[in-house]
C-alpha cells in the first residue's frame, strides 16, 4: 500500500501535469499548482524542492510513457520481414496515434516545448526526446533507403500530424471541428496516416480513406 507521502506526491504530480500541459511551464507558478491540488506550498518542497525539479519529474513520466509505446513498435517494425512491413507500419502508427489520444497530455507537453516553453531547461531534448526520436528515424531509415526518402523528416511528418490531430482534431466541411473523440474522425486520420507513410515509403497501398459526405 502506497504510503501518505507516496500519495500526496503523485496528487502533485498529476495536477502539475494538468496544468503545464494546460498552460506550460511557463504560465504556472507552484503556488497554482499547490492551490490546484488542495496543498500549501510548503507541502510540495519536500518532494520538489522547485518549480524546476516538479518540471523535470513531470516530464520524465511523460518520456516513460511515450518510450514504453515508441521503443516496442520501433522494434517490432525494425524487425519485420519485407512482405510484413506494411502491417508493423501500422501498428506503429496506431500505437503512436492511440497513445496521443490517450494521453493528451503528453503531446500538449512538447507543443508548449515546441513553442519555446521552458526554454532554459535544454537538457530535455538531448536526454529524453532525441533519443527516442532517433531510435524511431533508424527504424524508417531502412524502409526509407531503398526509395530515398528523408527517413528524419518522414519520421517527425508523422509525429507533427499526430501530435496536431490528438490535440486539436480537423475542421470539417461544415467549419466544425472533429476532434479524437469522434470515432469516425478518428478512424479516417488513422486510414490517411497509413496511406500518407505508405507512399511516402513506397509500401503495398491500402484503401484510400472516405471523403466528406
Amino acid at each position: 500500500m502506497a504510503s501518505p507521502e507516496d500519495n500526496e506526491r503523485e496528487l502533485i504530480l498529476r495536477v502539475a501535469t494538468r496544468l503545464f500541459a494546460a498552460l506550460g511551464h511557463d504560465g504556472v507558478s507552484i503556488g497554482q499548482i499547490g492551490e490546484a491540488a488542495g496543498l500549501d506550498t510548503a507541502a510540495i518542497t519536500p518532494h520538489f524542492p522547485t518549480k524546476r525539479h516538479l518540471y523535470l519529474a513531470v516530464m520524465e513520466r511523460a518520456h516513460q510513457v511515450f518510450a514504453a509505446v515508441i521503443d516496442k513498435r520501433a522494434d517490432e517494425l525494425k524487425a519485420a520481414a519485407p512482405e510484413e512491413r506494411p502491417a508493423a507500419l501500422h501498428r506503429f502508427i496506431d500505437g503512436y496515434i492511440d497513445l496521443c489520444v490517450e494521453h493528451p497530455e503528453v503531446p500538449a507537453l512538447w507543443m508548449h516545448r515546441w513553442l519555446s516553453d521552458a526554454s532554459d531547461i535544454e537538457e530535455l531534448e538531448s536526454l529524453a526526446a532525441q533519443p527516442l526520436a532517433q531510435h524511431a528515424v533508424d527504424t524508417i531509415t531502412a524502409l526509407a533507403a531503398p526509395v530515398h526518402a528523408d527517413a528524419r523528416f518522414t519520421t517527425y511528418t508523422m509525429v507533427w500530424c499526430i501530435q496536431g490531430f490528438s490535440l486539436s482534431g480537423v475542421v470539417d466541411m461544415t467549419g466544425q471541428r472533429r476532434r479524437p473523440d469522434d470515432p469516425a474522425t478518428l478512424r479516417r486520420f488513422r486510414a490517411h496516416m497509413h496511406q500518407l507513410l505508405e507512399r511516402l515509403l513506397d509500401l503495398a497501398p491500402t484503401a484510400e480513406p472516405p471523403s466528406d459526405e
